[in-house]
């Protein structure tokens, strides 16, 4: 094994979870590819690898509970999933940047990382209100610019 504590190998060990080629070819993917992905996606893009739709629900189940990803929802009625933030460490080699928030395109789906964190000013209220370990979860939405440009093309 590598010994980096980043790589897929440590982070299942250190999640307490077995060790397969399954699992760790989905880590290395996803570590290398900043999501996040639904499971369709994470198939489509891992079809060389043969896995089934119910491989990768119930792997993303289990790296959920091992707190090795994040679950995303945009309010599109699809779930995505991407490493949790505390997987890659800070300046992680695959350009990961950390607590970050997403802007999805309402019409192409298409989904940007914006490495700005708004709620700041809450955390630190709560924070004063002794609360610890606090999470927070906000995504935006909008019309990106390709397709408001196609948008005004088809009405003109």
């Amino acid at each position: 094994m590598s010994g980096d504590p980043h790589a897929p190998e440590e982070l299942l060990k250190q999640a307490g979870l077995k060790v397969t080629e399954q699992r760790r070819t989905i880590l290395t993917f996803l570590l290398k590819n900043h999501g996040p992905f639904t499971v369709e996606e994470l198939a489509l893009k891992l079809k060389s690898e043969g896995f089934d739709l119910a491989t990768l629900y119930r792997s993303m189940g289990t790296f959920e509970e091992a707190n090795l990803v994040e679950k995303r929802l945009f309010g599109d009625g699809l779930v995505r999933w991407e490493m949790a933030d505390h997987a890659h460490g800070e300046g992680c080699e695959h350009g990961h940047h950390g607590h970050h928030h997403h802007l999805m395109c309402t019409l192409c789906k298409k989904i940007i990382q914006l490495d700005v964190c708004l709620p700041e000013m809450v955390q630190m209220q709560v924070a004063r209100m002794g609360y610890a370990q606090l999470k927070h979860h906000l995504e935006f939405s909008g019309i990106c610019p390709q397709c408001q440009t196609k948008n005004l093309k088809r009405k003109g």
